[in-house]
This record gives structure tokens, C-alpha cells and sequence, in this order.
């Protein structure tokens, strides 16, 4: 009997980076596992080990979002063009013409979308707030034509679901995998007076407020704050440094998965601190999930519909994101209560274990591309 030779898979990406959890870590690792030839076509150098048979092919990083927009879009079409892949699965709304081109082609594509794009457009700084609701339209118009050109529709929410054919798409949640979180719970005595974010660092996600709580009278003694992430823009970051909070932080720039799972296990609380953002409301940020299946406490912003989980399971404080009081008195709470905050944290901790993590999403993914590939 002749062996079937292997399904090979190429995730694109301009606008992520290479070392996306979402992207790298959870479904590329997976179609690996699953016995996938994959390759990930991104912008840049990952700069930490990519997952098992997860082969990277590096094409020029942008120098902005014109650039990324155009350049890098032609570069990642080029790149998936000589890759030959029997799948193309791509990350950004800016790629939908290469997904339509390869689609044309013959191809098998899956369209995974990470955020509500219309509301997404609507919160976006950079387009004059006169043309903002018009384009958010017209997205979610072309988004209704175009879906059925696409072999399925990936989304990483039920909410962003809603917008697409139910019978074309998979929801594939941003749940933690395991083995990206502490082992075992540690001892509330292990845990640092420290108040952890990882992500992207934006003016959106609070950092502002953040830093500004490092230095109110309602915070506790010795507190710092510690940033395991990259700032949305060089401009954003000197803002930020230049204020007083600033001396408490300790800023560790962007971190390796390792290097990440040792701060969910050593920090006191994780923060979710989002402005109230209509792409922001029923989000589900994989970091909510990633705090709360290391057995960490979390304080999450009032403005999101996950808080609900919070307040339901009694893992954590809900606060108003734009009180810097609020936010310094519930990170003192924490630092004053060690038992409660480790009983919190063995709350979420097990709900994350029953309800909420990656093997059950994988299996998702793995499902459809037996269909599709």
C-alpha cells in the first residue's frame, strides 16, 4: 500500500507578528501534531522556537502600516505562491485579496478572523472619525458577500461568528494550551507583590492608567508593575515612560512562551484592563484565560462582557478601567488578602481545567481541516 503523502498547510499573517500564541503556538502546533507539513509565512523573525514541524518563512517586516498594507500583503502572496501548500489559512483583513487570488487558483482557504472587523474599524485612531462608521459599513457588507468564496470562516469568538454563515463557520477560541501554563498551583508565599500585563501594550488596554496606579496614595507599599509585552508605537512608549509611575515598572519588553508561563506563576494579581470599545465588549482575550488557568487572580475592566465570568465565578475584582484609584485599590486588596486571592486564583484555575482550554478547540480545528484538506 502506497502512503499518502502529507497535507502541507500555510498560515499567513502581515499583521501579526511570528511568535502570535493564537497563530504559532495553538494551530500551527496543532496541524503539526495532527501530522500537517506546515509553514508559517509572517513578517520578521520569531525570535523563540517555534512549535514542533512548524517551519517559518520570514518575509521583509513592515516599517509601517502603508507599508505593511501593500508591500508586505504582495511579499506574503509571493512567499505562499512558491510554498505550494494544499491549504491556505490566513490572519488579517488586509489579505483577503491574496485569499481571493488563491482561492482563484484552485486552492483550499480558510479566512480566520480574530476581531469583529467592522467594530474593530470603528475604534481605530488612526481613520478620521467622519469616515469611520461609513467604512465599518461597507466591511461588514463585503464581509456578507465574500464569505462564501472562502472554503470556511475561522473566528476566534461566538460573537464574531454571528456576522457569518453558521453552516461555513468554526469558532476557535483563544483558550490556554496546558503546557503553556504552571504546572501545579504554587503557594500563596511563592507569589511577588507584582501586577502582571502581557500583551500588547496600547492606550486601549489602559497602560496609561495602569502605570498611573503605580504612584496613587491608595496603592500598596512596594507594588510594581510588570509589562511582558510591545508598545503599539515608539511615540506611545515615550509617553508612557516619562510618567511618575514609570520608576515602579519593570518593563521585560516582548517574552518567550517560558519566560511567560514563569511570570503567570510568580505575580500577586493579572490585569485586563480595556477602555469601553465596541470591538472590546464581548471580546474574549486569551489572556484572561491564560491568568486564570495559572491559578492568578485577575482585575478586569467593567466595560467587557467576560467580566461577567469573573463576578459569576469569583475569580477576581471588576473595576471601572478608567479609575486609577479603583484599579490601585484592588491590586492593594489582593496584596492585603493572600488568602482570598490564592482561593480566587484556585477558582479560575479549575474552571479553566473544565471549561476552558485548547484541547478542545484543537480538536475543532483538526475537524475541519479533515474536511477541507
Amino acid at each position: 500500500m502506497i502512503a499518502q503523502p502529507r497535507r502541507k498547510v500555510a498560515h499567513l499573517t502581515s499583521a501579526h507578528p511570528a511568535w502570535d500564541v493564537r497563530i504559532a503556538f495553538r494551530e500551527c502546533g496543532t496541524l503539526a501534531a495532527a501530522g500537517y507539513e506546515v509553514v508559517l509565512v509572517a513578517g520578521g523573525d520569531c525570535g523563540q522556537p517555534l512549535p514542533p514541524g512548524v517551519r517559518l518563512r520570514s518575509v521583509r517586516k513592515p516599517r509601517g502600516r502603508f507599508d505593511r498594507m501593500t508591500r508586505t500583503v504582495w511579499d506574503v502572496f509571493v512567499a505562499a505562491l512558491r510554498e505550494r501548500a494544499d491549504v491556505y489559512h490566513f490572519h488579517d483583513p488586509e489579505l483577503i485579496g491574496v485569499g481571493l487570488a488563491l482561492r482563484a487558483l484552485g486552492h483550499a482557504v480558510v479566512f480566520d478572523v480574530h476581531e469583529d472587523i467592522p467594530k474593530d474599524i470603528v475604534d481605530k485612531p488612526w481613520i478620521a472619525p467622519a469616515f469611520r462608521k461609513p467604512i465599518a459599513l461597507a466591511a461588514a457588507f463585503v464581509l456578507r458577500v465574500l464569505q462564501k468564496r472562502f472554503s470556511a470562516i475561522v473566528t476566534a469568538t461566538p460573537a464574531i461568528a454571528r456576522r457569518f454563515n453558521a453552516c461555513r463557520t468554526v469558532v476557535v477560541n483563544n483558550y490556554p494550551r496546558l503546557e503553556d501554563l504552571p504546572i501545579e498551583a504554587l503557594e500563596e508565599r511563592s507569589r511577588e507583590d507584582a501586577a502582571l500585563y502581557v500583551g500588547s501594550i496600547t492606550q486601549l488596554r489602559c497602560i496609561d492608567e495602569m502605570v498611573a496606579a503605580m504612584t496613587h496614595p491608595d496603592l500598596a507599599p512596594n507594588v510594581r508593575l510588570v509589562l511582558a509585552g510591545t508598545f503599539e508605537s515608539e511615540r506611545v512608549e515615550r509617553l508612557v515612560r516619562r510618567m511618575r509611575g514609570w520608576r515602579r515598572v519593570q518593563f521585560l519588553g516582548q517574552c518567550t512562551r517560558p519566560q511567560i508561563k514563569e511570570l503567570l506563576a510568580s505575580a500577586r494579581v493579572g490585569l485586563l484592563l480595556y477602555r469601553a470599545a465596541a470591538n472590546h465588549e464581548e471580546c474574549l482575550p486569551n489572556k484572561l484565560f491564560e491568568y486564570l488557568g495559572a491559578g492568578l487572580p485577575v482585575i478586569v475592566a467593567d466595560s467587557m462582557q467576560c467580566a461577567q465570568i469573573v463576578e459569576h465565578e469569583r475569580c477576581g475584582l471588576v473595576v471601572d478601567p478608567l479609575d486609577v484609584r479603583a484599579i490601585a485599590s484592588a491590586i492593594t486588596w489582593f496584596v492585603q488578602h493572600p488568602g482570598l486571592a490564592q482561593e480566587m486564583g484556585e477558582r479560575g484555575r479549575r474552571l479553566v481545567l473544565e471549561r476552558y482550554q485548547w484541547s478542545s478547540e484543537a480538536k475543532k480545528l483538526t475537524s475541519l481541516y479533515e474536511q477541507i484538506a
